[in-house]
């Protein structure tokens, strides 16, 4: 027991002298710079999580886009519901000859030149349109360009201004789920409207199949969307365009979508040539992979298509595709899925020879194709 307590106090005794050796002796003691190390830490902890640190703050971001963001009336003749005629709702100069229907929505300029881009269903099937600014300048639109298939809409604005702001077009394919996204548009006629949220999905299929909206492949997102908000961008952090809003759920909140940019950037060369796409298909009729399938041929584990049926002299059965090859690759893009094909297809080119990959039982195959023009049916 005495021995146990000598070697206790012997080596209380020794740290005590180790802790007195280490200070500093009297009037020589240097004073820490505290702050350059905490700094040096905090630099360290935000190269680690490459996160900002501290509250966000959108007006930088607000203040450079929302003068572009525009907002759309529309006429178009008919009747109303009374048989009443209806008057005007704001933009002056737009008086009706008879009787009206008036909707309106939302867009942006993307080009100096006047150049607005919106909804499809925005301005379908009208037959007076105008447009106001922020800066409250009201312009006369017409539209130049529109695809019903992906609710796309082009607008040129008339006798145009030489300082009209304009917003940069970005890449929806960097876009990353739980990214910040703002929506700014003219809900419920709320003019100028900014909302926050985030990217909650990509890919999305919301609407039922064989309507006008024929390409689906949406940005979800809780930043909210209402009414009158059709056709306004859906901007990243970087102040660009990675989407413009299209359609909302009724069924809940929070549960906004949006049209990517890359899908829009694909039909515009198309609308501002011709003022319509003209789309190539394959001639197939396609479906999902069964999970069997995956586990008794080298597949992997997601994408592709099963090919169901051939139309009748169409691309593919020209090429020498056959029901129940499974379609890997289109023009040396992987194909992800049904919806993915369509667009894929779509978006080749008229007349146009690529290659396709196909699995054919337990082989690979590699057959040139060459696109045909889709049908309007």
């Amino acid at each position: 027991m005495m021995s146990r307590r000598l070697v206790f106090w012997a080596g209380l005794l020794s740290v005590l002298a180790f802790a007195a050796g280490c200070e500093d002796p009297p009037g020589e003691v240097q004073p820490q710079d505290t702050s350059a190390q905490a700094a040096e830490t905090d630099a360290q902890s935000d190269d680690e999580l490459d996160v900002p640190i501290g509250p966000l703050d959108f007006a930088d971001i607000v203040d450079v886009v929302r003068p572009a963001v525009v907002n759309i009336y529309t006429r178009t003749r008919g009747s109303s519901r009374d048989g009443a005629d209806t008057s005007p709702i704001v933009p002056p100069g737009m008086v009706p000859e008879g009787r009206v229907r008036e909707s309106l929505g939302s867009g942006f300029i993307f080009d100096e030149t006047g150049l607005v881009l919106t909804n499809d269903h925005v301005v379908r099937d009208a037959t007076e349109i105008a447009v106001r600014l922020l800066d409250e300048r009201i312009y006369s639109a017409e539209i130049i360009g529109s695809d019903p298939p992906t609710d796309v809409a082009i607008l040129q604005l008339q006798e145009v201004d030489d300082d009209l702001p304009t917003i940069e077009l970005g890449d929806s394919r960097q876009l990353r789920v739980g990214n910040w996204v703002l929506a700014i548009g003219n809900p419920l006629g709320l003019a100028s409207t900014v909302t926050a949220g985030i990217a909650s999905a990509t890919g999305r299929r919301v609407m039922p199949p064989g309507g006008q909206l024929r390409f689906q492949h949406f940005i979800q997102t809780d930043a909210s969307i209402n009414p009158g908000s059709s056709g306004g961008p859906l901007v990243n952090l970087d102040g660009e365009v990675i989407g413009i809003a299209t359609a909302i759920s009724s069924a809940g909140h929070g549960l906004g979508f949006a049209i990517p940019m890359h899908m829009v950037e694909e039909v515009l060369p198309d609308l501002l040539e011709h003022g319509r796409v003209e789309r190539s298909w394959l001639g197939i009729y396609i479906g999902d992979v069964p999970d069997r399938l995956r586990e008794e041929l080298p597949l992997p584990d997601s994408g592709g298509v099963v090919l169901t049926r051939l139309v009748e002299d169409g691309p593919a059965e020209e090429a020498g595709l056959e029901p129940g090859d499974i379609i890997l690759e289109l023009d040396g893009r992987t194909v992800q899925s049904s919806g993915h094909i369509s667009w894929l297809a779509s978006t080749v080119g008229v007349g146009k020879t690529v290659d396709i990959k196909v699995m054919r039982g337990d082989e690979e195959l590699t057959l040139p194709i060459t696109m045909g023009l889709l049908p309007q049916d």
